[in-house]
């Protein structure tokens, strides 16, 4: 059994997490309902109140929170408390637009140290470890959620930001960081800087990973595990759930255990909106209910993942688990009437040795036809001969996955510029679009 911050939390049978996620539900739905013009509305056109919520099942009568709702009520409009009440504030990363703004009451920074926390234990961070955390620190919630929970948990914390490469790696070597946090891509990204500077990331002494903040397949997850000779463990969690922390995978590496004390899960078509069956793939549908700040009903992540069978793990957590993510609705590609992800052509492009960690997919139209050009970096300069053998085994092997043939320009590395915290993997440049 690995280690957990809060054992009597993690093993609660799942009949007392219910009967305390029904009560918090309730007490979540009167909250809104008192406080939230936005909720008053959607209730009354409804026709419902808070006492009509009487079992779990009752969630489905609640209504739905989207992006759009929050964005339309920024930055203040959802809140359920006076800003007096609140003391700190964050806003997502603005990947799909407008960024969405939430505040914290002193229970909420506490709630998000909680299971920050937890999610650290469980990915082998002990007070003996010194944990670096190169994560901006900003209105970005990543930064400050793992500083939290390392501080929570009692490791020694290096709050090192993120940038300036050669420095990170630096102070690795310099303090004996032991466990390190972050961006996916960014980690992949100071691999290759370490090598650059002649250290072999093996040779340093971190052994563990906590990362998450985009799409992480498999095989990002097993080239970073390689580079580093360390265990890598994956963190779910939004902004407007709370930042990261809602959930992550054990060491049996076998889904994400999600915080149900903290948050109602529910899979649903992203069409129908109808809970699909367990192991079947639908979109993530997260209700807070113990925030006091902004809680949320229903809220659609748009994040793209499958509930796994209700039973205990063998690390001896009780709550419920999910896969990772495989991509976002609103992230899913039709191109020549085929639908994809691009965790599909990234779960390709990590299984060849040579690949680099930055990649892109750029959509065009050319004579009326869309065109996908996959831009790939390497992880040394090739020979002419050697990119092109590349270039061959990668036009076949995407093509295995998306049925149509694509373009590939394998490139030097560092030549795909930079695109902030998150690596921005879709360019659209199709017509009309």
């Amino acid at each position: 059994m690995d280690q957990m911050f809060n054992k009597k939390m993690e093993t609660l049978s799942q009949e007392k997490i219910k009967e305390n996620q029904l009560k918090q539900l309730k007490k979540t739905v009167s909250l809104v309902y008192e406080h939230v013009p936005f909720y008053q509305k959607e209730f009354k056109k409804k026709g419902l109140t808070p006492s009509d919520i009487k079992t779990l099942d009752d969630i489905q009568k609640l209504p739905f929170t989207t992006k759009d709702n929050l964005r339309d009520n920024m930055p203040f409009g959802m809140m359920c408390t006076s800003l007096d009440n609140c003391v700190e504030l964050h806003a997502s990363s603005g990947t799909t637009g407008i960024p969405v703004t939430a505040c914290y009451t002193r229970n909420d920074l506490e709630v998000w140290s909680e299971v920050m926390a937890r999610c650290l234990s469980m990915s082998g961070l002990t007070r003996k470890d010194i944990f670096q955390n190169p994560i901006p620190y900003g209105t970005f919630t990543g930064g400050f959620g793992f500083h939290y929970g390392a501080n929570k948990v009692g490791a020694m914390t290096i709050p090192s930001g993120m940038g300036q490469s050669e420095r990170q790696i630096k102070l690795m070597e310099y303090y004996g960081t032991t466990f390190i946090s972050g961006v996916a891509s960014y980690i992949v990204r100071l691999g290759q800087a370490a090598l650059e500077i002649d250290i072999d990331p093996k040779d340093l002494k971190v052994r563990n990973g906590l990362f998450g903040a985009e799409m992480f397949t498999p095989g990002l997850k097993s080239r970073i595990m390689d580079t580093w000779d360390m265990d890598v463990h994956d963190i779910y969690g939004l902004t407007e759930m709370c930042g990261p922390g809602v959930s992550t995978d054990c060491d049996q590496h076998d889904g994400l255990h999600l915080w149900e004390d903290h948050f109602l899960l529910e899979c649903l078509d992203p069409i129908t909106l109808e809970p699909v069956d367990v192991e079947e793939e639908g979109e993530l549908v997260i209700t807070t209910i113990t925030k006091t700040g902004m809680p949320l009903l229903r809220y659609r992540t748009r994040d793209i993942a499958k509930l796994y069978d209700q039973k205990t793990c063998e690390c001896g957590r009780t709550h419920i688990r999910h896969s990772t993510i495989k991509g976002r609705s609103d992230d899913m590609i039709i191109l020549r009437g085929t639908n994809m992800y691009p965790g599909q052509i990234e779960s390709v492009l990590m299984k060849h040795r040579s690949v680099g960690g930055n990649w892109r997919m750029i959509l065009s139209t050319v004579n009326d036809m869309d065109i996908l050009t996959v831009e790939v970096e390497t992880k040394q300069v090739l020979s002419e001969s050697d990119a092109l053998q590349l270039e061959k085994q990668l036009i076949n092997d995407i093509k295995s996955v998306i049925v149509f043939t694509p373009k590939i320009k394998v490139l030097s590395p560092n030549t795909i510029p930079e695109s902030g915290i998150k690596a921005k993997r879709v360019i659209d440049k199709r017509e009309g679009k």
